[in-house]
C-alpha cells in the first residue's frame, strides 16, 4: 500500500501482546533484534503474563529557558530526558523476581525460590515486547538496557493479584538511543 495524503483507519489501533508470550529478557550483551519478524534467539526468555493494566511507557523531559534582557525566549535546550516503562509481571517465578530484586538476590534451588530484599539490585538487561496491532500488524519494542528503578506496593489478599508494578528505566545504549520500535507498515512493502 502506498503512502496516502488522507486519513487511514488502517493506521488506528489498540495494542495486544502476542499470544503465547509477549515480554522477553536476555542476558546483557545478547544480540538485539533489528526487525519485527525475525524469531528471537533461544537466549531470550519469556517473563510470562503482564497484568490487565498493560505496559505504560513514559517520557519525562526538562529544559532550561534562556531569555534575553527583554524577557524574550532565545533558546530552550533540553537538559534531561528519562524514558521508562511500568508493568506488572503476573507470574511468580525466579526470572520475574530477578528483574525486581536483582539477579544475585534470587535463587531457585531444591524446589524453593529464595528472594533477598536489599539495595543491591542495579542489574541491567535488554527487554523485548512482542505486540500486535489491528489486522494482525506486528510491533516489536526493543529496550537495549533496562534497569529496575521502582517497585509499587504489594497487596496480599484473596481478591488481588499477588504482584507489584515494576518501573524500569531505559538507559542509553552505545548509539545514544533508549528504545527501538519496529512496526509493520501499512504504507510501504517489504523489500
Amino acid at each position: 500500500m502506498a503512502e496516502t495524503n488522507t486519513n487511514n483507519v488502517a493506521n488506528v489501533s489498540s495494542t495486544k501482546g502476542l499470544k503465547g508470550g509477549y515480554i522477553f529478557t536476555a542476558p546483557a550483551g545478547t544480540a538485539l533484534p533489528t526487525d519485527y519478524k525475525t524469531a528471537l534467539a533461544p537466549a531470550w526468555k519469556c517473563l510470562g503474563f503482564i497484568s490487565e493494566d498493560g505496559y505504560t511507557e513514559t517520557l519525562d523531559t526538562d529544559s532550561e529557558d534562556f531569555n534575553d534582557m527583554n524577557g524574550d525566549l532565545m533558546a530552550s535546550p533540553q537538559t534531561s530526558r528519562v524514558e521508562s516503562g511500568q508493568f506488572t509481571l503476573a507470574e511468580i517465578k525466579a526470572a520475574t523476581l530477578k528483574m525486581m530484586y536483582g539477579d544475585a538476590n534470587v535463587t531457585d534451588e531444591g524446589g524453593v525460590i529464595t528472594v533477598k530484599h536489599n539495595g543491591d539490585s542495579s542489574d541491567t538487561w535488554p527487554l523485548v515486547l512482542e505486540l500486535v496491532l489491528k489486522d494482525g500488524r506486528r510491533w516489536r519494542k526493543v529496550i537495549p538496557l533496562a534497569q529496575s528503578s521502582e517497585l509499587d506496593d504489594l497487596t496480599l489478599a484473596v481478591g488481588e493479584l499477588a504482584a507489584r508494578a515494576l518501573t524500569v528505566k531505559y538507559l542509553t545504549d552505545e548509539s545514544g538511543n533508549t528504545c527501538y520500535d519496529y512496526i509493520q507498515s501499512t504504507e510501504s512493502t517489504e523489500g
